[in-house]
């Protein structure tokens, strides 16, 4: 006999997972689901791009001018 809970769990009888069955019905609505959470998080992402999107540009944005204005720093020192 198998050992209470090592790997050899079904004991003598290698074939003990066998007796799952799935039904093309249990099947497709499995397959239903992963594809509605799919799109749950294809929309998610979605959302989250269109979110951080404008604070890019105004980060980008702030970023020009500061630049910008080292490069003026720069100049005026150098003169």
């Amino acid at each position: 006999m198998g050992e209470p809970f090592g790997v050899n769990a079904c004991g003598a009888a290698a074939d003990c997972v066998t007796a799952i069955s799935v039904t093309d019905a249990l099947l497709s609505t499995a397959l239903d689901r992963a594809e509605r959470a799919l799109q749950r998080i294809e929309r998610a992402l979605d959302a989250r791009r269109s979110a951080v999107a404008p604070r890019d540009d105004e980060l980008r944005a702030k970023v020009r001018e500061v630049v910008e204005e080292l490069d003026e720093l720069i100049r005026e020192a150098a003169a």
